[in-house]
């Protein structure tokens, strides 16, 4: 009986410790190549460790914030979390991450950093983050991801060196123009956009089967276009952050286009799917960057379009679809 008895109390302690192990099971961070100073190498990797461990941390305790050291996060970087926070907040699944570390023109960078999003529906929650870091290996900018696959393929892409540097930093823009609305960031959308940036937006409006529209329409739904100003569309855009809970963006498909006569232009063409909990849709966006200013990149011009159905049927011609031969370059 003795022995049956110290069985039964092993079994249960074993039961009983599992909980602990999967409530403290950890994530670990480490940088497979990229970096050749160890010193700098260990602080990156700490630094991120912290962030991830924090993160997982307020998720569980419901904290409305994320507080972490500007020795490991500078205030910018904190500010940034702290936006896409009130947004939904994240936790980091206990996984083994294992990433190279890219360098930046203003310091690395590294993919990939799966995070759940705890307010969005179960088939968006598992998201990428991209994590930067200044010289020093202090976290300085946080956004989320376009898919690893993509971004290999567009570096791949390039025509030359300066392409491929202006590649880096159109994706890096592309990945914080999508967060900043995620985190409902005007003062970055501000700074995005040309003061004088055309702007055309469209939304899709049910019509009537037997309508005199229904030519025009996409499976009886009609297609709305509005040009706006900056300051239109930002004023409209402050409204719909104030009254949603939620908000995700999401970026794919996307493709970069170097204008054949000005170095310094590109096109950015990419599928975005807009989800909160009001409203959605589905379209492809095209952006005219602007690379005159390097170090301060802008939009010229931003367009909306909904020319594949749900099925993927294309409802306009390709040619119809904007691009950077769509408009007239005056210098």
């Amino acid at each position: 009986m003795k022995a049956v008895k110290s069985i039964k109390q092993v079994i249960l302690a074993v039961l009983l410790s599992l909980p602990c192990v999967m409530t403290f099971a950890e994530t670990s961070f480490t940088i497979t190549e990229g970096v050749a100073d160890e010193n700098l190498k260990a602080t990156m990797e700490k630094n991120v460790s912290a962030l991830l461990a924090e993160f997982r941390v307020s998720a569980d305790e419901g904290k409305k914030n994320v507080k972490l050291s500007k020795d490991i996060v500078t205030k910018d970087a904190q500010d940034i979390i702290r936006e896409m926070w009130q947004s939904s907040a994240m936790s980091c699944p206990p996984v083994n991450i294992r990433t190279r570390c890219l360098k930046t023109a203003k310091g690395y960078q590294v993919r990939g950093i799966p995070v759940d999003m705890i307010e969005a529906d179960e088939s968006e929650a598992r998201q990428e983050l991209t994590i930067s870091f200044n010289e020093n290996g202090i976290i300085n900018g946080v956004a989320v991801a376009i898919e690893m696959n993509r971004y290999e393929e567009l570096m791949r892409e390039k025509a030359s060196d300066v392409d491929y540097a202006r590649r880096q930093v159109i994706v890096d823009f592309v990945e914080n123009f999508r967060t900043a609305y995620n985190r409902r960031d005007l003062k970055m959308l501000q700074s995005v956009y040309s003061d004088k940036a055309l702007i055309i937006t469209g939304k899709v409006v049910a019509e009537k089967p037997n309508s005199d529209l229904t030519k025009l329409t996409l499976t009886n739904n009609k297609v709305v276009y509005i040009k706006q100003t900056k300051q239109e569309y930002l004023r409209n855009l402050s409204k719909v952050f104030k009254i949603v809970k939620y908000i995700n963006v999401d970026f794919s498909d996307i493709e970069i286009t170097e204008h054949p006569k000005y170095d310094d232009i590109y096109g950015v063409t990419l599928k975005q799917k807009w989800h909160t909990d009001r409203y959605q849709d589905e379209g492809y966006l095209f952006l005219m960057v602007d690379f005159r200013d390097s170090d301060q990149p802008v939009v010229q011009v931003r367009t909306w379009q909904p020319y594949k159905d749900k099925g993927g049927k294309v409802i306009t011609a390709k040619k119809d679809v904007f691009h950077l031969g769509s408009f007239r370059i005056i210098r």
